[in-house]
């Protein structure tokens, strides 16, 4: 409800409310925006460099790749809040079977013989997908922790 507009004057101006539709609209957007742009930047140079068989050109890859979709997941958990920490997640989840899928090409083509056997293990198909979800959200819950705790200081102020 909006206050009635008198000819009174405030001597501390109100401060200003989003209503419901703007903090959906922007909670969503969060979403979406933080989803896809984390997915992407954590799987394109997977599309650039094929031949993660050898173990310099798979940590070239990682390097290029998910370090910035973190960063990006920190940005967009601060920004959007748990809407931010969602997406970040939802991305990093698409991230995760995509490498899942990949590690498994690449033993595929192992056995057909197309490619040398790797420089890790086999167990890599599994561990590395995980391990970027646990980090994922392992940071996701910290910065929140972090801006909650911002947060409830700057109200005692």
């Amino acid at each position: 409800m909006k206050p009635l507009e008198t000819d009174e004057k405030l001597e501390v101006a109100r401060p200003k409310e989003r209503d419901m539709d703007s903090q959906m609209l922007f909670g969503c957007s969060g979403f979406v925006i933080a989803s896809f742009a984390t997915y992407f930047l954590a799987v394109w140079p997977f599309f650039v460099w094929f031949d993660i068989h050898r173990l310099p050109v798979l940590g070239w890859a990682f390097g290029m790749g998910l370090p910035f979709a973190f960063i990006l997941g920190i940005v967009s958990t601060a920004k959007f809040e748990i809407a931010g920490a969602a997406g970040f997640i939802g991305g990093i989840l698409a991230t995760a079977i995509f490498l899942y899928l990949r590690f498994e090409q690449v033993f595929l083509e192992v056995e057909a013989r197309r490619i040398p056997m790797p420089l890790y293990p086999h167990w890599i198909q599994w561990f590395a997908p995980l391990a970027t979800i646990c980090l994922a959200l392992f940071v996701s819950t910290a910065v929140l922790v972090i801006a909650g705790s911002r947060k409830e200081s700057a109200k005692k102020r």
